[in-house]
């Protein structure tokens, strides 16, 4: 298994995981295509071999919730997708710690993230991972229209 940065190029190989149609496909590869050439964005993935299993994004600008993020100092992970057949192994949890300690190393101090209320094994797996504040509730986009609790994770907070 690798973990990485992907660039803008390799972004169609995201496509593999992305779960809806050609038509959201489309419309999302192109925002987040802009949000990466604005620096908004960093995306990062998991392989098997040669093919994304998994990926998540870093968000460095607020988008719904003013809390989301802080430039230099909190990121928002977001868009966390694992295929169905990787799930159960820890390897999303490896992703999102591959994530932050990325971040970190480039000043990043803070993460949130967002986890609907029912989704009881993502709230489990969060909070061993430290994000244990709420700082907030949203509502989703046409990408996801799930209902969130955000969650924060600070440095050296387990």
């Amino acid at each position: 298994m690798n973990f990485r940065k992907i660039e803008i190029e390799e972004f169609d190989k995201l496509k593999r995981v992305f779960p809806g149609n050609e038509e959201l496909w489309e419309k999302y590869k192109n925002m987040q295509i802009e949000k990466i050439e604005k620096k908004e964005i960093d995306i990062f993935v998991i392989e098997n071999d040669e093919n994304i299993i998994g990926e998540i994004t870093a968000n460095y600008k607020s988008n719904k919730l003013e809390n989301e993020a802080k430039a230099g100092i909190r990121a928002y992970l977001e868009a966390f997708r694992l295929s169905k057949e990787y799930r159960g192994q820890g390897l999303g949890q490896k992703l999102i710690n591959y994530c932050m300690k990325y971040l970190e190393n480039i000043g990043y101090t803070e993460f949130t993230i967002g986890v609907e209320d029912d989704n009881e094994i993502a709230k489990h797996i969060y909070s061993k991972l430290g994000f244990t504040k709420i700082v907030g509730r949203g509502h989703g986009d046409e990408f996801d229209n799930s209902k969130y609790t955000l969650y924060l994770k600070e440095k050296n907070k387990s």
